[in-house]
């Protein structure tokens, strides 16, 4: 009966583990160089993936939200 509980064990052991570095990675090296909340982003042109360019100026006033993900090749 213990042996049937040891895979759900492993799993919460993983999840835990996995949380904790996703916590850590996000507190940063404590030099305080970063943005702070409230901060306004500095203006910046990205190309899109149809090609065209996009400026955070374009979005201006109206909530924004970026997503970033690696592009395959």
């Amino acid at each position: 009966m213990r042996l049937r509980c040891l895979p759900r064990l492993l799993q919460l052991i993983v999840v835990l583990t996995f949380l904790a570095v996703l916590v850590l990675a996000g507190c940063g090296d404590g030099a305080g160089n970063g943005p702070s909340v409230g901060d306004k982003a500095p203006d910046f042109s990205l190309p899109e993936a149809a090609g065209s360019t996009v400026s955070l100026e374009d979005y201006a006033g109206a909530p924004t939200l970026l997503y970033f993900h690696m592009a395959d090749g």
